[in-house]
């Protein structure tokens, strides 16, 4: 079973005061030493310099037996999906497919991709500042990442909302357990979404963005074990990377500035503080909260030893706050510098999105500052209680034009 799924002698992740606050838990793992082990045959690691050095062990694989993987998620269209894509490969395949989604993650321009983040921002905009009202999640967090990704691809505007209810539903297979009445929904979208960008690609002329893009992939992937199916996936794949990341970094920004209206008004003043601020909020309240690896080989930690086949669990989220790395760690301080704060991971297996993550982040922080002179908290911020990631279901914000 996994940390994630069952109540432990560590601490129980399903406890909805834990879901909500992790910091104190956090704390508590860090204390006890290097790691602290969960049940027989996982590890927890908290600290920051533990943390740090394990995404980056080659020991350490994100390629999953299959055994676990039809735990995680069963066995339909999700456990094929997972097993394809890059984040689940390691060696030489891994390799290859790194290098060409993240090619075409970094095709795009950044004063196209800064175009882009203003336009949807500002058709959004336009609308709540009219009423005064806006919820930064389903007006802002959730609709301006995937616009950006299905431009990034050619997905027509028209499609958009499609791909998005998919996009949604596939992200859910990247918790550590998906939930059993959670599957079929999530195997469906799959589905749904292979489909749909095999009939794109069938009928669309060679003119079209994405099959040119498509053609790419197939071509540097030629001289490989990649199949059309195994590349399809990985479209999919770089088609939600492009957004999930960013669409919890953006809840993280808009919770943060709903919470502390003063962080608002020091951007405000001083806008060259927006990089720095952003940073500083992905260190303070990461994303994704940790990530799970395999060990295919004996790795010793201060003394400690996991031995191969054990799960090992690295909680980001733990890292960010370690007060032997940062100065007052629990302080929100938009100009912490420097912050080597761990939310996008490290090493090979460093989050494909992180780079789009950022600037989108602050692209967007940018266009708000431009068009609105205070923004401030319209109602409760409701979490949505899930594992790996912090998000939320609603931001209710009260805005006033500039």
């Amino acid at each position: 079973m996994s940390l994630l799924s069952q109540r432990t002698s560590v601490f129980d992740p399903l406890d909805p005061a834990f879901l909500d606050d992790p910091y104190p838990c956090y704390a508590r793992l860090r204390a006890a030493g290097p790691m602290v082990r969960d049940g027989a045959a996982q590890w927890v690691v908290a600290r920051h310099e533990h943390v740090a050095r394990l995404l980056r062990h080659p020991g350490l694989r994100s390629e999953w037996p299959e055994s676990f993987q039809q735990m995680r998620v069963g066995e339909g269209a999700a456990g094929d999906f997972l097993r394809r894509v890059l984040l689940h490969r390691e060696g030489p395949d891994h390799t290859v497919l790194r290098r060409l989604l993240g090619s075409t993650m970094q095709a795009t321009p950044g004063a196209a991709l800064r175009e882009c983040v203003a336009r949807v921002t500002d058709a959004r905009l336009d609308r709540a500042l009219e009423s005064g009202m806006l919820d930064v999640m389903a007006d802002l967090a959730i609709p301006v990442p995937v616009a950006v990704a299905c431009e990034m691809l050619g997905i027509p505007a028209a499609d958009v909302p499609l791909v998005e209810t998919w996009g949604i539903e596939i992200i859910k297979a990247f918790t550590v357990i998906l939930p059993e009445p959670d599957r079929p929904n999530v195997d469906a979208a799959i589905e749904e979404l292979r489909a749909y960008l095999a009939e794109r690609l069938r009928t669309s002329p060679d003119s079209d963005k994405l099959v040119g893009i498509f053609a790419e992939l197939r071509q540097s992937a030629e001289g490989t074990t990649l199949t059309t199916d195994e590349l399809i996936d990985n479209l999919i794949f770089l088609l939600v990377s492009g957004f999930t990341t960013t669409v919890h970094a953006i809840a993280a920004i808009g919770a943060v500035l709903l919470r502390h209206p003063d962080v608002y008004r020091q951007l405000r003043a001083d806008r060259a503080l927006v990089g720095r601020a952003v940073e500083e909020i992905l260190r303070y309240d990461a994303p994704i909260q940790h990530v799970s690896r395999f060990a295919a080989e004996r790795i010793e930690v201060e003394g400690l030893t996991i031995r191969p086949g054990r799960v090992v669990h690295l909680l980001l989220g733990a890292a960010n706050h370690d007060e032997r790395q940062f100065t007052e760690p629990q302080r929100l301080d938009i100009r912490r510098d420097p912050n080597p704060h761990v939310s996008f991971g490290a090493g090979i297996h460093t989050c494909l999105g992180a780079g789009l993550g950022r600037l989108e982040s602050t692209f967007l922080l940018e266009r708000l500052l431009e068009r609105c002179a205070d923004v401030e908290a319209g109602g409760e911020l409701v979490r949505r209680p899930v594992q790996v990631f912090r998000t939320y279901e609603r931001l209710p914000a009260r805005l006033t034009a500039a």
